[in-house]
């Protein structure tokens, strides 16, 4: 594996839109993944990761902090690179520069349904927070 993780740039765009399309197939309209990447882009570029291997980009991870706490959204990895050890890198660096700027924990969302993911950071050290999430889709948002 000749894998390296690195900040996102801009000639990554379409590669990390293509992988959470086939990552994310069911995502509702309010993540298409070039309006994620412009917003991203526009508020704090540098929490967001891809890890590639040569040219291709093999897996993406974005971050933010609020001040409070960090965020892991949209963490993927090809689906024919798994267990490759892919993903735990994407991890790996995020927290590292969560850890950097002073973040005091991080949280992300796993779907319910989805334990293969769940086990994945359990494995990584993350424990299930007690915790209800609840959401508000802001008007016009695209469902």
């Amino acid at each position: 594996m000749t894998v390296r993780v690195r900040r996102f740039a801009p000639r990554d765009g379409e590669a990390v839109a293509h992988l959470w399309r086939t990552c994310f197939p069911s995502d509702p309209a309010r993540n298409n993944p070039e309006d994620l990447i412009a917003r991203k882009l526009a508020r704090d570029p540098d929490l967001f990761w891809v890890a590639t291997d040569g040219m291709d980009v093999v897996g993406a991870a974005m971050g933010g902090y609020d001040g409070v706490r960090g965020w892991l959204y949209h963490v993927a990895v090809s689906p024919d690179r798994r267990h490759e050890g892919i993903g735990r890198a994407l991890v790996s660096r995020a927290l590292a520069e969560f850890e950097a700027i002073g973040c005091p924990k991080v949280n992300l969302q796993v779907r319910a349904s989805n334990r293969d993911v769940a086990a994945f950071y359990e494995a990584l050290g993350f424990t299930l927070d007690e915790v209800a999430s609840y959401g508000y889709l802001m008007p016009g948002s695209g469902g």
